[in-house]
Parts: structure tokens; C-alpha cells; sequence
């Protein structure tokens, strides 16, 4: 059952509005309707923050003029990634299925970790589609089964129940590797010739402390003055 949350319809717009509201605790929204303008909205923080906490993608909106469902599209966040600054919300209609992004969660340790595999997540979210009720809090894939140089495509995911992936499903999920080695540069031998150094930049040469910077790159050395034969 979607989380019900209340919602105020609010007139004023723009980032001084936006601001003045969330200095009074409220967080700036925006309902989107098929085909039609956004309606702008005003949220109670704590109620927001709980409903955000519950990890569900769907909700209730209880407005003046009769309630809507409607699914969390998008939330932004201050630079520390903690309070929220503004969410869009898209109105469903019944029987209406919806397009989103669900986390993937692995599970186990591969049975080719045995054999210096390393297991790699290559994606950490399916797109999939569904109605409002099926939507999954996260997809769980068991790796316990995967040898040395399996790999876990898309198509390979099982889906909850009414739950489709909309996906490339030759993309891969999950994979096991050996871990590619860097080679090492061979040391030459003790009294071996080397190969002399290249210089492919042109290195900068500091100002002195409290000078100005070179112009024009590096300044030259003055040259040493000869000295003369006594």
C-alpha cells in the first residue's frame, strides 16, 4: 500500500521562494502530468524525510481537491547529499505501469573466487517495468553458483512477479575474472646499456619567492661570465 503524504498546492516560484520555504521546513515539489503543466506543491519536511526513509516509490498525495498516486521521479540534494532541495513527482493513472531504475544487490561469494576469480558488479541498477503495487525495493542475484569466467547477463535475471526488465538483456550484470596483472618493466642488467631518457613535456620552472612568474615560460639562466687567465 503506497504511503499516504500530505501536499500544499503553493503559488509562489523561483529559487527566493523555493528558499523561504525551506526555511520554514517545507521542501519545494512538482507533480507532472501526462500531457499537461506541472502543479507546484509544498511538503512537510519530517513527513517527507519519513516517507523517503521507507525506500517505497510510490505515494498517496493528499491535496485540497481530491488525492492523487503518484511515483517519486526524481529528488535533489544540497552539496552534502543529505537534505533534500526539491522533488518531482509523475502522476499514475490506474493501471498505469510505470519505467524506473531498481538497485541490484549481489549476494554470496562465487565459487570461481576459489581459483583467483574476482567477482565484478558491472551494473548496480535495471531499468525494468511493472504496476505501482510490483515495484521492487531492490533486485537480489545469487553469485554463489558463478565459476572462473561466468557471466550474468540482463536476460539472466529473475525477475519478482509481474516485474519486467527493459534493459539490453545482453548487457552484462555481474562477471568472473582473473585479476589482469600490470607488467612489470624488465631492470637491465649491471653494466647493461640503457636506453637514454626522453623528455616528451617541457618542465616549468618555479618563480622565485615573491617574484613575479616567468613570462613566456621558464626564464633563462644568465650565462657564467668568463673569467679571466691570470
Amino acid at each position: 500500500m503506497a504511503r499516504e503524504l500530505k501536499a500544499t498546492l503553493r503559488k509562489e516560484v523561483g529559487k527566493h521562494a523555493a528558499n523561504r520555504l525551506r526555511r520554514e521546513n517545507l521542501v519545494p515539489a512538482v507533480v507532472y502530468r501526462e500531457g499537461k503543466p506541472g502543479t507546484n506543491l509544498s511538503l512537510d519536511q519530517a513527513e517527507w524525510t519519513k516517507v523517503l526513509n521507507s525506500g517505497q516509490r510510490v505515494v498517496t498525495l493528499k491535496m485540497d481537491g481530491g488525492d492523487r498516486s503518484a511515483l517519486i521521479k526524481d529528488v535533489q540534494y544540497d552539496h552534502l547529499g543529505t537534505a533534500t532541495l526539491h522533488v518531482d513527482f509523475n502522476e499514475l493513472k490506474e493501471g498505469q505501469k510505470v519505467r524506473l531504475a531498481v538497485g541490484v544487490i549481489l549476494k554470496g561469494i562465487p565459487k570461481g573466487a576459489s581459483k583467483g576469480g574476482v567477482l565484478n558488479h558491472e551494473m548496480h541498477t535495471v531499468h525494468v517495468e511493472c504496476l505501482p503495487e510490483h515495484i521492487p525495493e531492490k533486485i537480489t542475484i545469487d553469485v554463489e553458483p558463478m565459476e572462473l569466467d561466468d557471466l550474468i547477463h540482463v536476460r539472466d535475471v529473475k525477475m519478482p512477479q509481474g516485474v519486467h526488465a527493459i534493459d539490453d538483456p545482453n548487457l552484462v550484470v555481474a562477471s568472473v575474472h582473473e585479476p589482469r596483472h600490470e607488467e612489470v618493466a624488465a631492470v637491465p642488467a649491471e653494466g647493461a646499456p640503457t636506453e637514454p631518457e626522453v623528455i616528451t613535456a617541457k618542465k616549468e620552472e618555479a618563480p622565485a619567492e615573491g617574484g613575479p612568474p616567468p613570462a613566456g615560460g621558464a626564464a633563462k639562466p644568465e650565462a657564467k661570465k668568463e673569467e679571466k687567465k691570470k
